[in-house]
Order: C-alpha cells, then sequence, then structure tokens
C-alpha cells in the first residue's frame, strides 16, 4: 500500500528555509510589536562567521561630548568622536523532524505552506523562550539591569504589593525622562487576567495587522506564560521599541535545510538548522564566558555574568516589575 512521505513532497532546501525564515518573521510577536529591530550589517556579520566562531561585534559611535564655545576671535578647539562596541553572542540551533507526522499534517494543497506553517510557529515559540532567557539573565540578581531597572514590590504589605497603576508609574519612572522609550509590556496570563478583572486591559483593532491588540496603560500587552514566577511573585517586563536586535543569517560551513532517508527504516527526515542573533542593545555579551558548547545554550543566556552593561542605563528601555496578584 503506497504512503505519502516527505520525498513524495519534494521539498526543497533552499526555498524551504527561505520559506520557513519569512513565516517566522511574519508570525513573531517579537517582531510585530517593534521591540526587534533589524540590521544589515549584523546579518553581514553572521554570513561572514567562520565556521566555529560565535561572537558578532557590532562597533557604533559613542554620543557627542563637551562644552560649546562662544563665538569669537579666538580659535576654537576641535573634539573628536569615539567608538565602542557590544558583543552579540551568535546563537545556533538545530531540529530534525521525522516524516511521519509531519506527512500526514501535508495532506493539502500546498504541503510546502503546511511545513513552513508548522515549523515557523515553532521557531517563534523558540525564539521567546530565547528572549525569556536573555531577560533572566539581564535582571536576576546580580544582573546587569538588576540594580537600575527593578522594581520589586514583592515584599510589600498587603495591596503594595499587587501590581497596580501606581506601580507600573513606579516602574516607568526607573527610565527617569526616558521613560517614553518604553513601549511593550510583556506578562503572564495569571497577571493579564488580574488586569482584566481590574477592567485595566483595553482592546484595539490594527487594521494593517488584521488583529486585536491588547494595551495596559498604553502599552502594548504580550501574554506569555513563560513569564518567570517564583511562589506568587510575578515578573512583568515594559521593553523599549528596537530595544533588541534580531537578525538571521547562515555562516560559513553550516548547512541550514536538508532531508535525509533511513531506507531500512522506512523513515525520512526534515531537519532545520538557524543561526540568529537576538541581542538587548545597550548590553553587552561577556565574551569569556564559559559555554558547554561551541554556542550559548538558553541557561547560559539566563546567566547573569555573562551580560555587562556598555551603555547609559537610560538608554536600554527594559523595565521589570516584581509583584503579587493577591
Amino acid at each position: 500500500m503506497a504512503i505519502t512521505t516527505l520525498a513524495d513532497m519534494q521539498i526543497v532546501p533552499s526555498k524551504f528555509a527561505e520559506y520557513a525564515l519569512r513565516r517566522t518573521t511574519e508570525k513573531s510577536m517579537l517582531v510585530k510589536s517593534g521591540i526587534t529591530t533589524t540590521d544589515a550589517r549584523v546579518a553581514q556579520l553572521i554570513n561572514g562567521t567562520p565556521k566555529g566562531g560565535n561572537l558578532v561585534t557590532m562597533p557604533h559611535y559613542k554620543a557627542l561630548t563637551g562644552a560649546d564655545e562662544v563665538f569669537g576671535e579666538t580659535a576654537m578647539t576641535p573634539d573628536k568622536i569615539t567608538t565602542d562596541n557590544e558583543v552579540a553572542t551568535l546563537l545556533i540551533r538545530q531540529k530534525a523532524w521525522g516524516d511521519t507526522d509531519l506527512s500526514k499534517v501535508m495532506g493539502g494543497d500546498d504541503p510546502m505552506a503546511a511545513i513552513g506553517n508548522l515549523v515557523a510557529d515553532w521557531w517563534t515559540v523558540r525564539e521567546q523562550v530565547m528572549m525569556q532567557a536573555i531577560l533572566t539573565g539581564l535582571f536576576t540578581t546580580n544582573g546587569a539591569l538588576a540594580s537600575n531597572h527593578v522594581l520589586d514590590i514583592s515584599n510589600e504589605t498587603g495591596t503594595d504589593a499587587i501590581i497596580s497603576v501606581d506601580a507600573t508609574l513606579d516602574a516607568k519612572n526607573l527610565m527617569g525622562d526616558a521613560f517614553d522609550k518604553l513601549g511593550v509590556v510583556f506578562m503572564h496570563s495569571a497577571t493579564y487576567t488580574r488586569l482584566q478583572k481590574n477592567q485595566q486591559i483595553t482592546t484595539e483593532f490594527d487594521s494593517d495587522l488584521k488583529v486585536k491588540i491588547d494595551y495596559y496603560l498604553g502599552y502594548q500587552v504580550i501574554v506569555d506564560d513563560a513569564m518567570p514566577v517564583n511562589s506568587g511573585v510575578y515578573d512583568t517586563y515594559f521593553i523599549g521599541k528596537g530595544a533588541f536586535v534580531r537578525e538571521d543569517g547562515m555562516p560559513q560551513g553550516l548547512v541550514g535545510v536538508e532531508t535525509d532517508r533511513d531506507a531500512l527504516a522506512s523513515a525520512n527526515y526534515l531537519i532545520n538548522r538557524r543561526a540568529l542573533v537576538l541581542h538587548p542593545l545597550g548590553v553587552s555579551w561577556n565574551a569569556t564566558a564559559t559555554l558547554a558548547g561551541a554556542y550559548a545554550n538558553n541557561t547560559e543566556l539566563a546567566t547573569a555574568a555573562n551580560w555587562v552593561l556598555k551603555a547609559d542605563h537610560k538608554n536600554v528601555p527594559i523595565v521589570c516589575l516584581r509583584h503579587k496578584l493577591a
């Protein structure tokens, strides 16, 4: 009896890779929310990374300093501009799927779209997990943002420990006069439900994206149950537009997509590898970080010692409100 296999679907690896990446970008709430930005220079750096390299150095100009001078007949003293750099860790992740389950899914008119949808959804979830690991590393004890960007009210008594309008305003005030750089709030579904009960969640329809978008005090809401919860204490993150660089690439020697077949077992396989940078701007990866493998895993992304603050803290629009719900 004939069966549908992955080989029957005539998957072209190069076309699949392009389609899956495009679909992942389209579906990712990280992209839709605007907290990530693309940078063609970073993509070029990823593509130029030789086999075995795991760091991407992103140079930038520092802000101009010095005072103005009063016009007169005295010659001016020219100042200079200086440069600095941030180091991002290159993330290379991979996953293989057997064809038995996929062949059942790929019964529609467009099997490539079916595979692409499934893989894009999966990668979108994994990117959310990566970002959550990074945020944990930034905010955990001794993290790069733990001193100036965390408002912990969880030890207060009574209602003072619960997320509220006042607590949210105090949290955004950690950014000082740069508070308006914040634009998106990541929260646990339990926090979201609590705010719904308080009638503090508003919903608008975006005609361009064709989706409904929730807002809390003007901040776009993204609900994610991967948000940290520890004995009834919740972390809620307020993040600015363009706070992260997100770029894909393909370093030399890396095969992004390939298929394989075990003839004796009548099994077909689809293998997908991705190389990407997901990096918080204003913070640098510790180039001396000790890694278990060639590239950073999520546990290492969540390690405080692996991140170093590089910019003025007001230029890093990421704030954590640590609170209770009851």
